[in-house]
């Protein structure tokens, strides 16, 4: 939970409060703007970006504090705010997961919410909206670069009050048994997710690992051949990115088609970042012919890949585009006549139609089509490298 502590001015520096606003509730309210804007809106248990100095801005006399009962909280920030319902941003059944790492916590973050997804569940709440709010049951706290006992010996501590579970990443071999052991006198669920690889590597290759959380690798490795097509890689994509360019199609290794939000975009960066291939992706617009070199000859269609998805799911992402937008508000707020014609842009008959006009020219030119329904982005850019593999050999960096 986010707090606002009492003692909210001299922690912020700030020297005056605007007279209007004195000695009434909308203190509060213009104080957590003044901190989310300087960016120095704080959690007692958050992310800390600093290794040296990380229970400087996180002491280890906060993790001791109950912050519930604080009356200054993100709750009454909520209830004055007009929420209906403030209690749906904090789900008081859920578990909790602190994640301890050497480093930036990257990988044990990425790690835990794979693995929650897989219970169907995560720690982030999904929608823009209360309308689109989905509980979850699940909280994680990160403390990164941790390096010491001392700062362990009090994450474990407040685990243990809160019945929480650690997950932690560290290099230190030592440094990990000790964290183990915390948490074993302690009774603490504790999942080591770098020590059994590093063993089991340590074991295949006979040889131990050097241990400290930070490897920097030397210049005559650190930049490669394929850091440098990938770079040339991701400048292409970014030029040709959404048709802007298509007269860069010959040189693409791949051309991705579909109409609009089928996540073309997001597909080219992943594709070109992690294989090192020149994407470009075209839209394909019901009212638009597609632009003449994508039909030319010279193009080889076996690298040309049309992105399909279900017209449910397609409705439900651009309903939610015109919503982030505010377009069918402001098209109540203007609209001349109350006949005048809406957008049809999430109109499910014409995403039929935009739909099935894709399929039409998928078929006539012999294009691969892709359905991206329910995949993860990821997962189709691996899909699209082995049909690159099996059809002009090794592709990937």
């Amino acid at each position: 939970m986010f707090i606002i502590t009492r003692n909210f001015k001299p922690m912020l520096g700030f020297t005056h409060i605007p007279p209007s606003l004195q000695q009434t509730s909308q203190s509060q309210h213009w104080c957590y703007n003044q901190c989310t804007n300087k960016n120095r809106f704080q959690s007692k248990l958050g992310d800390v970006s600093q290794p040296s100095d990380i229970f400087d801005e996180v002491p280890l006399e906060s993790l001791d504090q109950d912050d519930d009962d604080d009356p200054c909280n993100i709750m009454k920030y909520l209830q004055a705010q007009g929420v209906a319902d403030p209690q749906r941003y904090q789900n008081t059944d859920s578990k909790l997961v602190f994640l301890i790492s050497d480093g930036t916590g990257t990988t044990v973050k990425s790690f835990i919410q794979k693995s929650l997804a897989q219970f169907g569940t995560s720690s982030e709440r999904q929608g823009s909206d209360d309308e689109g709010l989905q509980e979850h049951n699940v909280q994680t706290r990160m403390f990164n670069y941790v390096r010491g006992e001392e700062p362990i010996a009090a994450i474990v501590k407040k685990a243990e009050e809160r019945k929480a579970m650690v997950a932690f990443t560290m290099a230190d071999p030592l440094l990990r048994e000790k964290t183990l052991r915390m948490c074993d006198l302690s009774q603490v669920p504790a999942l080591d997710l770098l020590g059994p690889t590093l063993d089991a590597m340590s074991s295949f290759l006979n040889k131990a690992p050097i241990g400290v959380p930070q490897y920097k690798p030397s210049r005559q490795t650190a930049l490669s051949n394929s850091y440098y097509r990938r770079i040339e890689a991701m400048e292409f994509t970014l030029k040709a990115d959404d048709g802007q360019s298509p007269w860069l199609l010959p040189k693409a290794d791949i051309i991705l088609l579909g109409v609009s939000r089928t996540g073309k975009t997001p597909l080219s960066v992943v594709t070109s970042q992690t294989m090192g291939l020149k994407v470009a992706n075209i839209p394909l617009v019901l009212e638009c012919p597609p632009p003449k070199e994508l039909l030319s000859e010279e193009l080889d269609p076996n690298r040309i890949f049309c992105l399909t998805i279900a017209p449910s799911e397609l409705k439900r992402i651009r309903t939610t585009r015109l919503e982030r937008r505010k377009v069918k508000s402001m098209e109540e707020k203007y609209s001349l006549t109350e006949g005048e014609t809406k957008s049809n842009y999430a109109d499910r008959n014409y995403l039929l139609k935009d739909l099935k006009n894709a399929r039409d020219l998928t078929e006539k030119y012999g294009w691969t089509q892709i359905d991206v329904t329910g995949r993860a982005v990821e997962e189709t850019a691996s899909y699209i490298g082995e049909l690159m593999n099996e059809r002009f050999g090794d592709y990937s960096c």
